[in-house]
C-alpha cells in the first residue's frame, strides 16, 4: 500500500487522525482506539476556523478567528460577535501563521510554531488557499462569529522568492468591505490553471493570474467555460497519475469522471465497490476525497445517526486504488495531452478499482458539533511503527498542537484542454 500514513481531517476546532495501516486491518465496524483520536484544537489555544495548508515539506496554518477562553460548546457554536475576544489581533480576528516543518520533525507532525518573520497584511476568517506557480493566493472566507466590516486587502499573494506578501484587487462580491450579505458568502471555488473561480452566494466570479483581474461570469453556471465537474462547489480530486481522471461525490455516490481532451461529454463510472451508502440517518455531511499516492485515493464523510435518544456522530472511512482499463488512453502527468480517449468504449468501465480498506467510526468525544469537513490532508509516516508512536502528539505538548491539512483543490494543468 503506497498511502501508508495518518490521515488528518478538520472542522472548524476539531481534527480527527486515522491511522490508515491500522484501517487496512478493519472490518465494519470498528472503533479502535489505536486507530482514531479526537483532539479540540480551538481549546487548546488555536484559532477558531483558520485554514492550513502543504507548502514544500511545511504545514501552514493561516487566520482564523479568536475566541475567548473558557466558552462552553454551546456558546462556541452559536455565531455571536461576543464570543471573539477582541483583544486578540484586529477585533479577534487573526492575520497570524503558524509553521510546522515536516522534514525536521521526527517525534511529531502537528507540532505549530508561531511564524514571527511572516503575518498576512490583513486578517482573514476561513481562508481560501492555493499555489498557483509557485506564488501562494490567500482570499479570506466566509466568516462565523465575525460580522463587521472586512479588513483590507481581503485578497493577496504570499512570493516566496521576495519573502513577502502583496495587495491583489479586492473581489467584486466583497466590494462594500462587508462579507455578511448572503451575495458575499463563498459556496465553493476551484483552480483551473491560472484562474481562479469563485461562486459567491448564487453568482460565479473568475480571477485570472497573468492579467491581475477580477471578472464577474454570471449567474448559470452554462455560462461559465469549464466542464460541469470542474465547476466551483463540486468536491472533486485528480488522481495525481492522471490529468483527466477525476473523483467526485455528489448526492450520496462516489464516481469517477473522465475528461475528453476534446471538451466532450466526459465518461461516468460509478465505485459503489468503495462506497455506497443507502441507509437512513439523523444527518449525512458531504464527503471529501484525498489523494494519497499516484494511484491510491481516500474518501471520506461524516454522519450522525439517531439512536434511541442519543445523537452518534460518525465517520466513515475507505481507501481504494485506481488505474486506467486502456493503457492507450493513459494520460500521465509527464504526457501531452493525447491519446484515444475518445475511443473508450463508454458502456463500461475505464478504470480498475481496488477497495483497498473500509471502516467507520463512532466520535463519542466530537460534542456538540456537527461534524461537517472543512479540509483533509493525508502524511506519509513510514517510519512510524504504530499509531501509538503518533498518537502521543495529540496527548503531549498539547499548547504546540494545531491541525495540518491540505484544502483539497481542483487543479488542471492545462486550462484550455478542459474549456468547453
Amino acid at each position: 500500500m503506497e498511502g501508508k500514513g495518518v490521515l488528518l481531517i478538520a472542522t472548524k476546532q476539531r481534527l480527527v487522525v486515522v491511522d490508515l495501516r491500522e484501517l487496512e486491518k478493519l472490518k465494519i465496524p470498528a472503533v479502535p482506539e489505536r486507530a482514531v483520536k479526537v483532539f479540540n484544537f480551538v481549546e487548546n489555544g488555536f484559532p477558531f476556523a483558520a485554514s492550513f495548508f502543504l507548502w514544500e515539506s511545511k504545514l501552514y496554518a493561516f487566520g482564523g478567528e479568536r475566541t475567548r477562553v473558557g466558552l462552553s460548546e454551546d456558546r462556541l457554536l452559536s455565531s455571536s460577535t461576543t464570543n471573539l475576544d477582541e483583544s486578540s489581533g484586529t477585533r479577534g480576528l487573526s492575520r497570524k501563521i503558524y509553521v510546522s516543518d515536516l522534514t525536521t520533525m521526527t517525534d511529531s507532525i502537528t507540532r505549530f510554531d508561531d511564524h514571527d518573520c511572516l503575518t498576512m497584511l490583513a486578517p482573514k476568517t476561513s481562508p481560501i488557499i492555493e499555489e498557483i506557480e509557485g506564488k501562494i493566493y490567500v482570499l479570506a472566507g466566509p466568516s462565523f462569529h465575525y460580522k463587521d466590516f472586512m479588513p483590507i486587502p481581503a485578497f493577496e499573494v504570499y512570493d516566496p522568492s521576495l519573502h513577502r506578501f502583496e495587495t491583489l484587487p479586492t473581489p467584486p462580491f466583497y466590494s462594500r468591505k462587508n462579507y455578511t450579505e448572503p451575495d458575499c458568502i463563498i459556496q465553493g471555488h476551484s483552480v483551473v490553471g491560472t484562474t481562479i473561480y469563485v461562486l459567491a452566494g448564487e453568482k460565479y466570479y473568475s480571477y485570472t493570474i497573468r492579467r491581475r483581474e477580477w471578472d464577474y461570469l454570471g449567474k448559470s453556471a452554462d455560462e461559465i467555460p469549464l466542464q460541469e465537474h470542474l465547476l466551483p462547489g463540486n468536491n472533486g480530486k485528480f488522481v495525481p497519475a492522471y490529468e483527466d481522471v477525476l473523483i467526485s461525490f455528489s448526492h450520496d455516490e462516489l464516481f469517477a469522471v473522465l475528461l475528453p481532451p476534446d471538451g466532450g461529454a466526459p465518461l461516468i463510472q460509478s465505485l459503489d465497490e468503495v462506497y455506497k451508502d443507502d441507509s437512513t440517518v439523523f444527518w449525512k455531511g458531504e464527503g471529501v476525497v484525498v489523494a494519497m499516492g499516484e494511484h491510491e485515493m481516500c474518501f471520506i464523510r461524516p454522519k450522525a445517526l439517531e439512536i434511541g435518544n442519543e445523537v452518534m456522530n460518525r465517520i466513515d472511512v475507505a481507501t481504494f486504488r485506481v488505474e486506467k482499463l486502456n493503457s492507450s488512453v493513459s494520460n500521465s502527468l509527464t504526457s501531452p495531452h493525447h491519446g484515444d480517449v475518445q475511443d473508450t468504449d463508454d458502456s463500461g468501465p475505464f478504470l480498475s478499482v481496488t477497495c483497498l480498506s473500509q471502516g467507520f467510526y463512532n466520535l463519542h468525544e466530537w460534542g456538540l458539533e456537527v461534524p461537517q469537513i472543512r479540509s483533509a490532508f493525508f502524511h506519509s509516516c513510514y517510519n512510524a511503527k504504530s499509531f501509538s508512536e503518533v498518537r502521543w502528539l495529540i496527548d503531549l505538548r498539547i499548547k504546540e498542537l494545531s491541525v495540518k491539512v491540505f484544502f483539497p483543490v481542483i487543479l488542471a494543468q492545462d486550462e484550455e484542454h478542459y474549456k468547453k
